[in-house]
């Protein structure tokens, strides 16, 4: 390849990364409010996702280090490859149920492990709390932590993933404040 290939390359990257949609959580922006349906405060010094449509993703070290992903969706919205739905009845035991039917459904956390699966409470209604690790294609230990709860207008979701070496316990009183942080409306 030519130096020439080389420097274009190089700009073309740098220009791609500098239109990504990010935002940096201060203050001003750490309340996170969801069609006035739930509020909650995002950790702050993390970046958020501008790009929305989908819920809120927000990162501290990049998505490959730390995510966190939170997305409330009606109960006739199916699950991407159980195609499953919920209902205002589910007991918090029936959506950990789901949430490990659709992870197992894909190749990527097909080998996961069950390390927790708690009774939990998000925004005051009855939750589930379900800890799993899985081992990504080059074999690092990944961890996926979700407090998932459904009501009446569907089911809420906020599931943190690091690898489980450092970067997972490095982050999780982030995640677990910002999930006592969760108020409904």
């Amino acid at each position: 390849m030519t130096l020439h290939r080389i420097l274009l390359s190089a700009l073309l990257l740098a220009s791609l990364a500098a239109c990504t949609p990010w935002a940096r959580v201060d203050s001003a922006s750490r309340v996170e409010t969801r069609s006035s349906d739930y509020t909650v405060e995002l950790p702050l010094g993390w970046v958020k996702a501008t790009d929305s449509s989908n819920g809120t993703f927000i990162t501290r070290d990049g998505p490959a280090l730390n995510a966190i992903v939170i997305y409330r969706k009606p109960h006739d919205a199916k699950l991407p490859r159980t195609k499953r739905t919920t209902n205002a009845d589910m007991l918090p035991h029936e959506l950990a149920e789901l949430a490990l039917a659709e992870w197992r459904s894909t190749n990527a956390t097909a080998n996961l492990e069950v390390i927790a699966n708690t009774p939990a409470t998000l925004g005051g209604q009855p939750a589930v709390r379900l800890h799993i690790r899985y081992r990504n294609e080059r074999g690092l230990p990944i961890e996926r932590l979700m407090i998932a709860m459904v009501d009446t207008k569907g089911r809420l979701t906020l599931q943190y993933e690091a690898p489980g070496i450092v970067y997972f316990q490095r982050s999780l009183p982030d995640f677990e404040a910002m999930a006592a942080s969760v108020r409904m409306q």
